[in-house]
């Protein structure tokens, strides 16, 4: 009893973190319609300039402030510069621009502060006491009175003042309130700069409750702020409070009885579980059309084209580009003769990582091109194909061919069950979901520890062997390489089948128009149901080729970067586009090759291709098809 009391305070105090990030997501969503992924960037910046403000010997209490200040700045600016160019873009456009944020900020902390972590000062740490069958700390103390002051001082903002309730008028109605005078764009400004002071004071609570802060904390921290969002409503400030005060005690009783592993598995099953059931909320409003607002995400939205804005007019774009299968057969030739004209091994490895990759995006352009389903956490399948294929190889020594069909069927059925659960859900929704999906497989493969080795993975994986050519060596990087490049030419020639067969064109116009496409009588589910089979079949074969190539794989090879890599690839490309998915994946797996020297700017570099791509020329190099 005494540890369940326990429990459920620690689960109370860093629920109140979680509130204070899920009030962010709020106010941002109720006024702007958009999920700010870069809010929990915005909580590690804001504990990073924190530590620094201390450093530098400011008092704590000064730092703070100057980090709550430097974060408001820093989440206005992004709205200014990053985001409002693309207030009539297409609906994922600005959703993946805060994603490209988010890695772009991640890795440039890194560069500023180092990727260790670092201890933080907490001059409340050396203060306990025994509240009846609890434990609680002076920093249990400050985090629940601060929290308190902050939420009272929010909803005194937001009920008492003319920009709070202006704000919530554009949250009910914008289009009414800019009818009435209401400055939008200014308060679009405040609302970022609200939510990114909240994401600062929410980080520095975690560093201070945790007494250290490292540059990848960002990330987790979001999504689960997202996750108490959602679980009250979206566009709930009430909800939001409730959502976080109930995660983190369903977090803290987790850890409390069933251990350290299962922290983020509740909440990112939470997360999936609220989007796919009650995407409204324990106290959103079901009537609504989304998450919580009247404008909102998860009800039905006409169109996911990255081609038609999100008043529904279609953006200009020219004819795709799209190769004759003539010269993709030359340039499989060409390919072929790689490793036979006295390369090094390392060119033919990086060869090999691109045809890999390009083996995934072409899994991807069928799910997120043609059918509208933008995937965000894809490389969760790449990671089970990987483990499929080097656990039949080493585990059960089967031949090569053996180990790629079982990686691309296991990996095919496990995308279909997603399918079925995926395939009521529009929007950001989907988006949402994919994302917690991915993230979900990535916790099973680190804390699986008996069957995938945990955090230090499987090595020793056998090199493939054949069954039809007993005799022929797989041992050398060439051999691998054309292995690869088979299954590549295969998937092309699957893909393009189905991309200019019917279930290609109604893929596309469930992707155009999901409404009209249940009116004509199209069974929708049955068709996106076999892109995520389709789309999964290809991460096994590609998971696969990983696997035989490094003979040693681990989950950090399947993390939230792969996802946003392989989702950049082909926005760069065109999405839809067979050939810009081959041309997105020679040119981001290449660039940061050519600039080898700027190895660290790798995913900055990344967020700012996708950006640009989205800003200025969002149907891609190649065009959407």
């Amino acid at each position: 009893m005494i540890e369940f009391f326990s429990q459920i305070l620690n689960g109370l105090v860093i629920g109140n973190v979680y509130a204070l990030v899920a009030i962010g997501f709020s106010l941002i969503f109720g006024v702007t319609n958009l999920i700010n992924f870069a809010q929990g960037s915005l909580l590690m910046f804001g504990a990073f300039l924190a530590y620094t403000g201390v450093n530098l010997g400011l008092p704590l209490g000064v730092a703070v402030i100057a980090s709550i200040l430097g974060t408001t700045l820093l989440g206005m600016a992004i709205e200014r510069i990053a985001l409002r160019p693309l207030e009539n873009a297409p609906w994922i456009a600005p959703l993946l621009s805060t994603l490209a944020l988010t890695f772009m900020l991640d890795q440039a902390a890194e560069i500023i502060w180092t990727p260790e972590a670092h201890r933080f000062p907490s001059p409340f740490s050396n203060y306990s006491w025994v509240v009846g069958a609890a434990y609680i700390t002076g920093v249990d103390i400050a985090i629940l009175i601060l929290s308190l002051i902050i939420m009272v001082g929010l909803w005194w903002f937001l009920t008492h003042t003319w920009s709070g309730r202006a704000l919530r008028a554009m949250s009910q109605d914008l289009d009414a309130a800019r009818q009435m005078g209401v400055p939008t764009d200014r308060l679009r400004q405040l609302a970022f700069g609200l939510g990114a002071a909240l994401a600062a004071i929410a980080g520095v609570m975690v560093a201070m409750y945790y007494q250290n802060l490292y540059p990848q904390m960002g990330v987790p921290f979001g999504l689960k702020g997202f996750t108490a969002a959602l679980l009250g409503g979206l566009a709930s400030i009430p909800g939001a409070v409730v959502g976080g005060l109930l995660l983190g005690v369903l977090e803290a009783l987790a850890v409390g009885y069933v251990g350290e592993g299962f922290r983020d598995m509740v909440a990112f099953g939470l997360l999936l579980l609220i989007l796919t059931v009650r995407p409204q909320g324990l106290l959103g409003d079901k009537r609504l059309d989304a998450l919580g607002g009247s404008r909102g995400a998860s009800g039905v939205m006409p169109s996911t084209s990255i081609m038609i804005g999100q008043g529904g007019q279609p953006l200009m774009t020219g004819r795709p580009l799209t190769i004759p299968y003539g010269w993709l057969a030359a340039g499989v030739a060409v390919l072929a003769l790689l490793p036979l004209v006295g390369l090094s091994d390392y060119i033919v490895q990086v060869g090999l990582v691109i045809v890999i990759f390009a083996l995934l995006s072409v899994g991807l352009t069928m799910l997120s091109g043609a059918a509208g389903i933008m995937f965000l956490g894809f490389a969760g399948f790449f990671g089970v194909g990987a483990y499929v294929a080097a656990l039949a190889a080493k585990m059960w020594g089967v031949p090569a061919e053996f180990a790629f069909v079982l990686a691309a069927v296991s990996t095919a059925i496990l995308a279909a069950l997603v399918g079925l659960l995926c395939s009521s859900l529009t929007g950001h929704v989907v988006g949402l979901a994919t994302l917690a999906m991915g993230v979900l497989i990535w916790l099973v493969l680190l804390n699986w520890t008996d069957v995938t080795g945990g955090p230090n993975g499987i090595f020793g994986i056998p090199r493939p062997r054949l069954l039809v050519a007993p005799g022929v060596s797989m041992s050398s990087l060439a051999a691998q390489y054309w292995q690869a490049l088979a299954l590549l030419v295969l998937a092309i020639f699957a893909a393009g089948r189905f991309l200019a067969s019917p279930v290609g064109r109604s893929w596309r116009a469930i992707r155009e128009d999901r409404v009209a496409a249940h009116a004509a009588g199209l069974p929708v589910r049955r068709y996106l149901v076999t892109s995520f089979a389709l789309a999964g079949a290809c991460a096994g074969l590609a998971g696969g080729a990983f696997a035989f190539l490094h003979r040693f794989i681990s989950p950090d090879s399947f993390r939230l970067d792969s996802s946003f890599l392989m989702v950049a690839i082909i926005v760069l490309g065109g999405l839809g586009n067979l050939t810009g998915a081959l041309i997105g994946a020679v040119l981001l797996l290449v660039l940061p090759e050519v600039l080898r020297d700027f190895a660290d700017y790798r995913m900055i570099l990344f967020g700012a291709i996708l950006y640009l791509t989205l800003r200025f020329r969002p149907q891609g190099i190649a065009g959407v098809r």
